[in-house]
């Protein structure tokens, strides 16, 4: 990847914190990116982003003709694909939700303009791609309560971390993960998704109280499957290693298997001062042999890749704070992947609903003792975490939000 790959951003930042380089460029792309009312009826497939690719290319060459509209008329873009140093890459970065896509299709949209995945499908759902401004979290779930008087901090998950996690700038030359617009899928051809919107709040508490300290300047990655049930940057495009999600997962590919560019449906953000992470990705889809889930990953500011080794849910190193999976209300994922393509097609098979039993969370769960009080004869994984999402669908955008307590 990274030979094919080599731009002049490589050798003139050389000496720089790469990824804060990255960071700032992406950042200031993205800002331009959002100053158009320009919008997109369907989010678009996204077709190859004209301002990055060729070398030298400064500020693109129009349109993009798959969904984006804003072609490559960047300000400070960088394309990793040619060597455009100020070219934008916007490609299918259309306001309207094609950020995902087109973008990187010259190459990996080095600066994170694009907010793409190295994916050439676009993104799909409607909205804009102006930056999310977090809703409240009043009747959002704090904390998991043992018992009335014991604080507990938020579960881990009993299947650990999963085989499919990416650290950001892990691959010699990969795009950044800090961006929050995730959105896209594996398959070009196919609907897009619905939207979602995901709020995520990090706590701390260092006594019985639940004291609920926001944790700022923590990093929290999200990485999640699309509509379809694909995970990004693992297995072949039709090799013999492809995930197949209508079929049970039996290790293949598996976490060594980083072996394609798409990145969509995960990235990372530094909490604010709120302890507060938004995202702009895709409501999941189920692969069989799992329910419904996405992940979560903390560490500290600064973190570095450890490589493909680590498993964060069991490593001591001091880098890392918390590793989870949370879950959707079951009723609540019926309500989307019944209505709306390319998730209705999938409620056909035969694995449909024990992929998505997670369990249905009560009223009384919201306003009483927390996230974990389901009892595990209700959903299909009894290991579980437990966490369920506090989640809402209007104007086919689904808003979801939930909060994680790290007991000191």
């Amino acid at each position: 990847m990274s030979t094919k790959r080599e731009s002049l951003l490589q050798s003139t930042f050389r000496t720089m914190n790469r990824r804060r380089v990255l960071e700032g460029l992406g950042a200031l792309a993205a800002t331009t990116a959002c100053s158009s009312s320009t919008t997109s009826p369907d989010g678009g497939a996204g077709a190859p982003g004209a301002g990055g690719a060729g070398a030298g290319n400064v500020a693109g060459a129009g349109p993009s003709p798959g969904g984006g509209g804003q072609g490559g008329s960047g300000v400070a873009g960088a394309a990793q694909g040619g060597a455009a140093q100020a070219g934008a890459a916007q490609g299918g970065a259309a306001h309207g939700g094609a950020a995902q896509g087109g973008a990187a299709q010259g190459g990996a949209a080095q600066a994170g303009a694009a907010q793409g995945g190295g994916s050439a499908a676009g993104a799909g759902g409607g909205g804009s791609s102006a930056p999310l401004v977090a809703p409240s979290f009043d009747g959002v779930p704090n904390y998991c309560m043992a018992t009335p008087t014991t604080c507990a901090g938020s579960p881990t998950d009993g299947a650990g971390q999963g085989p499919f996690f990416i650290h950001d700038l892990e691959k010699d030359d990969d795009i950044p993960l800090f961006r929050q617009d995730i959105r896209g899928r594996y398959n070009p051809s196919a609907a897009a998704g619905v939207e979602m919107q995901l709020h995520v709040r990090l706590l701390t508490s260092s006594g019985t109280g639940c004291d609920q300290t926001p944790l700022a300047d923590a990093e929290v990655y999200i990485w999640h499957t699309d509509a379809q049930g694909f995970y990004s940057g693992f297995g072949t495009h039709g090799g013999a290693d492809e995930q197949k999600p209508d079929k049970a997962y039996s290790g293949t590919p598996g976490s060594n298997n980083l072996e394609n560019t798409d990145r969509f449906c995960r990235g990372a953000q530094t909490t604010d001062s709120k302890g507060i992470v938004s995202f702009r990705s895709i409501f999941p889809g189920w692969y069989n042999g799992r329910v419904l889930h996405i992940h979560l990953v903390a560490f500290k500011k600064g973190s570095k890749s450890l490589g493909r080794s680590p498993d964060y849910s069991k490593t001591s190193s001091p880098q890392w704070l918390y590793t989870t999976q949370f879950y959707f209300d079951s009723t609540f994922v019926r309500s989307v992947h019944e209505m709306y393509e390319p998730y209705k097609t999938r409620t056909m098979l035969a694995d449909y609903a024990k992929s998505i039993n997670s369990g249905t969370i009560s009223s009384t769960t919201l306003e009483g003792a927390g996230q974990n009080c389901l009892g595990t004869a209700m959903r299909t994984e009894s290991t579980s975490s437990g966490l369920i999402a506090k989640a809402t669908l209007a104007n086919d955008i689904v808003t979801a939000q939930i909060n994680v307590l790290l007991k000191a």
